[in-house]
């Protein structure tokens, strides 16, 4: 397989034992990464024979950024323009935007000429748009947030919203592309709910929280989007805008399938500046249908019937 052959995470896990290697010799801190420089070794380190050409500048807060095929007038090899909005307003975005044009770079500028990147593009990952962008913002996680060095942060201390945000800035990315990397791999029932004005924006599950998240992002049959519960702690709790540890509650608030004495941690952040609310919810392992019956049973009454089960099949008990 050449290098123009290799995936998403190929490529940015191959980055990464790079990235070891040069700070295991040279020092220096390992994180957060250095995009830009990064980006400008690139072309050199795997002779790619086509420079990148790195620069940021003041556009419009819905552009995040771009990659131009730049074409040699002497019939040489192109160049590409890499551009990121400088004027965003979090570090952590323009970190992870020039991450995503990497991964064009990378992975894709064989297939096009130019890519146009905008929040939406970035933020959503299910966005079914593009498959380009969805590979190009994995990339970027598993560049920025390689998976071994986020578990050893996390350890088996509960998670919740202080933990993630202390590996937001170790990383330097942003809360919500911090949250969406944890639900890629945790083995926990969780979903990261974006809400703005009391609806549901869009929903994202980890594995095993996927079903619920589904639920969530499915609209009501008058096309509007789905308002928060009316009896969640983020709905009632107006006085503060930060929970990071979470409250706990009734999952049947948010889920009306749950079992009754199911109960949900819910954790939220509102951001004034965007205009909307983090919401991250986490439950308990999923009690499947047929299970449900048995909560509630006796654990000798089970015995008992299992005796008995063995009296009725002829098999006597041994004395």
């Amino acid at each position: 397989m050449t290098a123009a052959d290799l995936g998403p995470i190929p490529w940015a896990n191959r980055l990464n034992r790079l990235l070891d290697q040069y700070h295991g010799i040279h020092g220096g801190l390992r994180y957060p990464v250095d995009v830009e420089f990064l980006a400008q070794q690139i072309p050199q380190q795997f002779n790619t024979g086509e420079p990148i050409l790195v620069r940021g500048e003041e556009i419009s807060p819905d552009f995040e950024g771009c990659l131009l095929k730049l074409d040699d007038e002497t019939g040489g090899p192109p160049s590409w323009a890499l551009i990121y909005n400088k004027g965003l307003p979090s570090p952590g975005r323009i970190r992870f935007t020039l991450a995503h044009e990497l991964g064009h770079y990378l992975c894709h500028r064989h297939l096009q000429e130019g890519f146009n990147c905008n929040e939406f593009d970035t933020l959503h990952w299910e966005s079914p748009e593009r498959q380009l962008e969805v590979q190009a913002n994995k990339f970027a996680a598993y560049l920025l947030m390689p998976r071994p060095d986020f578990e050893a942060q996390i350890h088996s201390a509960p998670v919740d919203l202080e933990i993630l945000g202390a590996c937001a800035e170790r990383y330097g990315v942003s809360l919500t592309a911090t949250v969406l990397k944890w639900l890629e791999f945790t083995p926990l029932r969780a979903l990261l709910v974006m809400s703005r004005d009391g609806r549901v924006q869009w929903a994202r599950g980890s594995e095993s929280g996927k079903w619920l998240a589904i639920a969530m992002n499915k609209r009501l049959p008058t096309g509007q989007r789905r308002s928060l519960p009316a009896q969640a702690a983020t709905m009632l709790n107006t006085t503060s805008n930060v929970d990071r540890q979470g409250t706990e509650g009734s999952a049947r608030i948010w889920f009306a399938d749950e079992p009754e004495d199911m109960s949900l941690r819910e954790m939220k952040i509102v951001s004034d500046q965007y205009r909307q609310t983090m919401t991250l919810l986490v439950l308990p392992p999923e009690v499947k249908p047929w299970e449900r019956d048995k909560r509630d049973g006796d654990d000798d009454e089970e015995l008992e019937n299992t005796f008995d089960h063995f009296v009725r099949n002829g098999q006597p008990p041994v004395r």
